[in-house]
């Protein structure tokens, strides 16, 4: 189900808007916290750089420590406490992102809070969202939503095996399912008939609820897990142009144009672009002066 979540989250992704409203550092103690939780209508990055507290949310109290990286929602009640003779150093922003006609957060039910392995990195990106953010250059915008998509990223990339408590929800089974089915199926003529029965759902109104999720038609989505799965094949020097279009599930003509009209490079090119890369890469590695 991991895979299925990311893919979620990728799509979505792409089509993102996101809109920052606010980033600082603040230096957290007893004396400046409210006892009251409170509750925002945009969402929150906290990411703890020093010291130790509590974040309460949701009945729970998590420890927060250095490299803890929380994203709480629009509406999430939270508190934060630190101990009398403690401080604590945080890092965060407050952000709206639109992401279709879902909640995506809350449907994937993504945890709110996570432990990072690079801490360093990840304490750069904030400090140079907060630079951007007291700037008012052209480009200050694009970086900020940079720095953004780069923070998402890192949160994505600590979430395998620790996605989701509790079952999924029906809607994401159904997904799954369907996810599963293309990828097993590439090779074939798949339909949107084929799909929607393998959620017992009727074409008209499975078209809908793949595109809620996914962001794009069924249809779509197809074309470009075969793409995807023909660039891998592309690399692997006993597939040549033809069994790759096989595999995938396309007469070669339609596919040589399908390929170079999302590349910009026929098969046969992109094939020889990777190899002389992979080359070039082999011989950079192996050419240190002894």
């Amino acid at each position: 189900m991991t895979t299925t979540y990311l893919t979620i989250m990728m799509k979505h992704l792409e089509h993102m808007q996101i809109e920052v409203a606010a980033a600082s550092e603040t230096q957290v103690s007893r004396s400046s916290l409210k006892e009251r939780e409170i509750t925002y209508d945009c969402d929150r990055f906290l990411f703890v750089r020093e010291g130790e507290g509590r974040l309460i949310v949701q009945g729970k109290e998590i420890p927060l420590v250095k490299g803890m990286f929380c994203i709480l929602l629009s509406g999430m009640s939270h508190r934060i406490s630190v101990e009398p003779d403690a401080s604590l150093t945080i890092q965060w922003c407050h952000f709206r992102g639109t992401y279709g006609d879902r909640d995506l957060y809350r449907t994937l039910k993504i945890p709110f809070y996570l432990q990072v392995s690079d801490f360093q990195s990840t304490s750069a990106l904030f400090d140079q969202l907060i630079e951007q953010m007291a700037r008012d250059h052209l480009t200050s915008r694009l970086r900020i939503k940079a720095c953004m998509l780069e923070l998402v990223s890192v949160f994505l990339e600590h979430l395998p095996g620790i996605i989701q408590e509790g079952s999924p929800t029906q809607d994401l089974q159904k997904i799954d399912i369907v996810l599963k089915y293309i990828d097993e199926h590439l090779a074939d003529n798949i339909t949107v008939e084929d799909l929607a029965k393998q959620v017992f759902l009727h074409p008209n109104y499975f078209i809908v609820f793949f595109k809620g999720i996914l962001g794009c038609s069924p249809i779509q989505y197809v074309n470009q897990r075969r793409m995807e799965t023909a660039k891998a094949l592309l690399l692997q020097p006993e597939c040549n142009v033809s069994d790759v279009a096989c595999r995938v599930g396309m007469q070669i003509y339609y596919f040589s144009r399908m390929f170079k009209a999302q590349t910009g490079l026929t098969p046969s090119r992109y094939r020889k672009q990777a190899a002389a890369g992979s080359s070039g890469a082999q011989l950079k590695g192996g050419s240190g002066l002894k």
